[in-house]
């Protein structure tokens, strides 16, 4: 797909004569912009037939913001190409200093620019008035332009905001899953109905718009069930949880219940028929920060409560007495009392303790749960901490491989949606495969092998594993494309002999998981 973004010598435009060998870099903010990035690769060709330039390799991003530097794989590979000395051309052409990036911080921008000079890389802006050419006018007006082009996004984020918050104070829904005992409907311009929209669907219309309705009615009394619990039968938000769990019950993420999506159960309004908006705000792909209470975007009786007011009010008001009854050395005291009885500290004993507040509020209130254990004395624990640090890495390279193979896909022409919160890539809207991790550790008889653990409730009737290495649990080595009938037991152990009945499934590379994923697509398809 990149390729054919290359204006081939023999087209309209004269060849260049020159052995000058040069780079495109294309960006578009959305997937609705579909013709922008052959409108940039075309005035780059002009450029680069004007300056006797040859384009040998195009970095493409689409559908990604410009705001920052993650998730633009097309720009990260560019630049990593740039620092490895992998490069064979050079010169770099960028329509205009809006697709090299809109960074709220200019210095950003500057920063990847100076790091292709400093390996004898000039990058040209193709559509501008200005030769960057390191001179005294060419630095100034384009300094203003990086500031013109973040301006931009902030003027239009405003914008767009001002827009989300009227548009919510109708009572229509501004993005984001329905929650458990709900969904959503899609309503036209004149507000009739065009059908309820299932998990990873959304509209298309401008003119359309989203609204919350009641869900499943077997949802609707789990939701009930839950207050009821916790207001008039006085149980704990854990007590709950296991109580759900028990009874293997899946929650909307068809996942089991946690402490936190029984808090959002609790404290979500929409059970009472209304909509709360701007509760949170995520301004530029910054941090996310809570809004004060009388930002809050509130649209009343939309429709017939599932939960009686009166109870939903109480609800509100024992959180609130749970959440602040708990100072910080009564934290601290309930803790060292679990140490003493147990002799060590974790996220699972402290779950399974009576009466012990959450993990989450230790971390809420200390920085992190490391932090907590530390200041009872417990510090005989970084090995477990090691391996959270290695966790978190690992998690943060599922993403990286999820974002590679999603994109390849895509250049196949196959549509392919990941949705992180089930972690499920559904491929030509019919091939669901829901994505692991293969941990690595020492079984018995130190043998070597690597978990792959399944769901209660799975979504998927594949699961792709990936496999991570033996010296830091972090790097994916290879991939296990998994039918779900394989695993019957809730946790299975990959091994590195050949005569392993799974070694069959294995994937050496993306390539031949890519080709093993494609003839499963060709088989559903046919």
């Amino acid at each position: 797909m990149a390729n054919a973004l290359i204006i081939r010598p023999g087209s309209d435009l004269l060849s260049p004569s020159s052995a000058g060998r040069a780079a495109q870099y294309v960006r578009m903010s959305t997937d609705h912009q579909r013709y922008s990035t052959q409108i940039q690769a075309a005035a780059i060709a002009m450029y680069a037939a004007q300056h006797d330039l040859v384009i040998v390799r195009t970095y493409t991003d689409e559908g990604r913001s410009g705001l920052r530097i993650e998730g633009r794989e097309g720009l990260i590979e560019l630049i990593d190409d740039v620092r490895s000395g992998r490069t064979d051309f050079d010169h770099i052409l960028v329509y205009d200093v809006s697709r090299w990036g809109r960074f709220q911080d200019v210095d950003e921008s500057a920063y990847y620019e100076f790091t292709c000079r400093l390996a004898g890389i000039k990058v040209c802006y193709c559509a501008e008035q200005f030769d960057n050419d390191g001179s005294v006018i060419a630095s100034i007006v384009k300094n203003l332009k990086r500031v013109m082009a973040a301006e931009y996004s902030r003027e239009l984020s405003v914008k767009v905001h001002a827009g989300a918050c009227r548009v919510a104070s109708l009572g229509f829904k501004q993005g984001g899953p329905a929650g458990y005992g709900l969904q959503r409907e899609l309503l036209d311009e004149s507000g009739g109905s065009k059908g309820i929209l299932l998990k990873g669907q959304r509209k298309h219309l401008q003119t359309d718009r989203v609204v919350i309705r009641p869900g499943a009615e077997n949802e609707q009394r789990i939701v009930a069930r839950i207050f009821r619990e916790f207001v008039v039968r006085g149980r704990s938000r854990g007590s709950i949880v296991r109580l759900l769990n028990n009874e293997e019950i899946p929650n909307h993420r068809t996942k089991p219940w946690s402490l936190a999506i029984v808090r959002q159960v609790l404290s979500n309004e929409a059970y009472i028929g209304n909509s709360v908006y701007n509760k949170m705000s995520v301004r530029l792909r910054q941090a996310k920060k809570k809004n004060p209470p009388e930002l809050w975007i509130r649209a009343t009786g939309l429709f017939e409560p599932i939960v009686d007011k009166s109870i939903f009010l109480k609800a509100q008001n024992l959180l609130k007495e749970k959440q602040g009854r708990w100072s910080n050395e009564l934290l601290l005291k309930k803790l060292r009392e679990t140490l003493s009885v147990n002799g060590k500290l974790s996220a699972s004993i402290m779950a399974a303790t009576q009466n012990m507040p959450s993990a989450a509020l230790y971390a809420y209130r200390f920085g992190s749960l490391r932090e907590a254990f530390r200041r009872v004395g417990y510090v005989d624990c970084e090995r477990s901490y090691d391996y959270a640090d290695a966790r978190k890495q690992s998690e943060a390279e599922l993403s990286r491989q999820v974002e590679a193979l999603v994109a390849r896909i895509r250049a196949r022409g196959v549509t392919a949606v990941f949705d992180a919160q089930t972690a499920v890539i559904t491929v030509a809207g019919k091939l669901p495969i829901s994505v692991r991790m293969a941990r690595y550790y020492v079984g018995r008889r130190h043998a070597p092998c690597w978990l792959v653990h399944r769901r209660t409730f799975e979504a998927a009737g594949l699961i792709l594993a990936l496999r991570l290495d033996t010296e830091t649990n972090r790097h994916v080595v290879d991939y296990f494309l998994l039918p779900l009938h394989e695993m019957a037991k809730h946790v299975i152990g990959l091994t590195a002999t050949s005569r392993s009945r799974f070694a069959v499934y294995r994937c050496p590379t993306m390539e031949d998981l890519l080709r093993a994923i494609m003839e499963k697509v060709a088989a559903l398809l046919t």
